[in-house]
């Protein structure tokens, strides 16, 4: 059986570095890490099928997440 991680012991350098850029609230650096780690794993199962396809979604759905955070800073 998988053992659970806690929010906080995901990605922990990951969380580190969209706190340290300012990328997300601090609120919602756990959210992005667990998002960042599914993939990480749905990826590892691909063994490296068509990685730049997936690299561009990846990019993608990043950006349709942090589109909400780049216009609220643009209107402050």
């Amino acid at each position: 059986m998988r053992e659970k991680m806690l929010p906080s012991q995901t990605l922990p350098d990951f969380q580190q570095y969209l706190l340290s850029r300012k990328l997300v609230p601090g609120e919602s650096v756990s959210f992005y890490a667990y998002w960042a780690n599914r993939y990480l794993t749905f990826s590892k199962r691909l063994n490296n099928a068509d990685v730049e396809k997936w690299g561009r979604f990846v990019q993608n759905v990043l950006s349709f997440l942090l589109a909400p955070l780049s216009y609220f800073r643009s209107i402050q």
